[in-house]
């Protein structure tokens, strides 16, 4: 399994600038931050179909991921993985509090996360039929 966002994209693009999150620490972030990006997206994102996404959507998911590795890195990872989302700051802006999503998951999710995935159509609550499965 290879990651999606590697840590210059974080420093470089994104422009993270959390200090709990350094070139050792990224690989671990971006692993939870990217199960729960997938796990919002029923699973339309993973490293495999990743690349068959349009350039722009692409872009949008690794904007999701680095704001999830944020959340992580200030909340901590017991806390997000409990649901306690008490808030953290991207830059300048603090953002507090729960997320606008409904589902186990909800509490979980960075804010700023949730606005990048809004625009991708990933969120769509559809669930595929298996091909040639009797429905």
């Amino acid at each position: 399994m290879s990651a999606i966002v590697d840590y210059s994209f974080y420093t470089d693009t994104y422009k993270g600038q959390e200090p709990d999150v350094d070139a050792s620490s990224f690989p671990a972030l971006e692993a939870h931050a990217e199960r729960i990006i997938g796990a919002m997206t029923r699973w339309r994102v993973t490293d495999e179909t990743f690349h068959d996404l349009p350039h722009f959507t692409q872009t949008l998911v690794k904007l999701a991921i680095c704001s999830q590795v944020d959340a992580i890195a200030v909340n901590g990872f017991e806390s997000v993985s409990a649901g306690n989302n008490v808030g953290f700051t991207v830059g300048k802006v603090r953002v507090d509090g729960g997320s606008k999503t409904s589902g186990a998951l909800s509490a979980s999710v960075s804010p700023a996360a949730m606005l990048y995935l809004e625009q991708t159509g990933l969120l769509n609550p559809a669930v595929p039929v298996l091909e040639g499965y009797p429905c």
